[in-house]
């Protein structure tokens, strides 16, 4: 099996995605232009009453992850990202309960289902499975995703109710608005800001599309990222392809196994050690945090342990953060 580092660096890609918009998901859908020079792109006048607000916070709660475990319901995001003008699809994420799956456009997939881990990539036509680690709190960040994120620096200063129930939050602090323009390819101007619409619908309270645009000085907009929400939509089997059900199976035998046991944050007060089972022959990622961590085969992180082509051999290995 190869290694792929253009796995590792769409998987990098991923995450940093997710946490630009504070790894739970800022999603929209809006005009197909993603520019615009209006006089509707001026700033709308802030008369966000103690009602709106309220309000608002209340379709917010309703969205929670918490609400959402309490009632049994899973949900569907579909990611656009701005491309050389034109909206494309970059991802679908489902979440059940306690498993996750994101299927992205190039065919990748990497599923969590409580009892495997794994992604599946294709590479000219041929499916391949790499398991995943996950260090401490990984399976919770990876598994426990909310549906959006509303950081402290967004501000609502709009809101309509109609037949749907439109919020509109604004950012303007200059280092507030370079991070989450960050890895977009916009480059900051003195006096930007950001905006994100949220779409909610308004007989069930359930969000329906997010989009967040840069607006301009001058008074042109642009809208760099969609998503798209749907509710009690299946869940894929992670097991469906060929390549799943071998590792599947092998997975679940011990001889066809090998140990991995990894320190993490060694000779703190936070060092944790965990021993993972892995199917042999098998390359593999740790994701710790919001990345995917180096690994070193000492403990002072010196000497850095790079994932070899078909390796059986149990490993004791270390990662610095976690």
């Amino acid at each position: 099996m190869k290694s792929r580092s253009t796995l590792l660096s769409f998987v990098l890609l991923a995450l940093a995605l997710c946490a630009l918009s504070g790894c739970s998901e800022k999603k929209s859908t809006s005009s197909d232009n993603p520019t615009s020079t209006s006089a509707s792109a001026d700033a709308p006048a802030n008369t966000v009453t103690t009602a709106d607000q309220a309000a608002f916070d209340e379709y917010v709660a309703y969205n929670s992850l918490e609400r959402l475990k309490a009632d049994g319901e899973n949900y569907k995001s579909d990611y656009y990202v701005n491309e050389d003008g034109e909206f494309v699809y970059f991802a679908s994420q489902y979440w059940d309960s306690d498993k996750l799956c994101k299927k992205y456009d190039n065919g990748t997939a990497y599923y969590y289902d409580g009892e495997f881990s794994f992604f599946q990539i294709e590479n000219d036509g041929e499916r391949e499975i790499d398991p995943v680690l996950f260090g401490p709190d990984g399976i919770d960040k990876f598994a426990n995703f909310d549906l959006f994120y509303i950081p402290d620096e967004e501000k609502l200063i709009e809101t309509t109710s109609d037949q749907q129930f439109v919020a509109v939050t604004e950012i303007t602090e200059k280092e507030h608005v370079e991070f989450s323009l960050n890895g977009y390819d916009i480059e900051y101007e003195d006096g930007m800001g950001v905006r994100t619409k949220y779409t909610f619908d308004k007989d069930n309270k359930k969000l329906l599309e997010l989009e967040t645009s840069a607006f301009y000085p001058d008074g042109s907009t642009q809208t760099y990222y969609r998503y798209k929400y749907s509710y009690n939509v299946d869940f894929p089997n992670p097991l469906e392809s060929e390549e799943a059900k071998v590792y599947a199976v092998a997975a679940g035998d011990p001889a066809q196994c090998r140990n991995i046991k990894v320190t993490y944050v060694s000779d703190t007060d936070k060092e944790q050690t965990i021993e993972y089972s892995i199917p042999k022959g098998y390359s593999f990622y740790i994701f710790t945090d919001d990345y995917v961590a180096d690994k070193y085969t000492d403990r002072e992180c010196t000497k850095v342990y790079e994932n070899s082509v078909d390796a059986e051999e149990d490993l004791e290995l270390f990662v610095p953060l976690g």
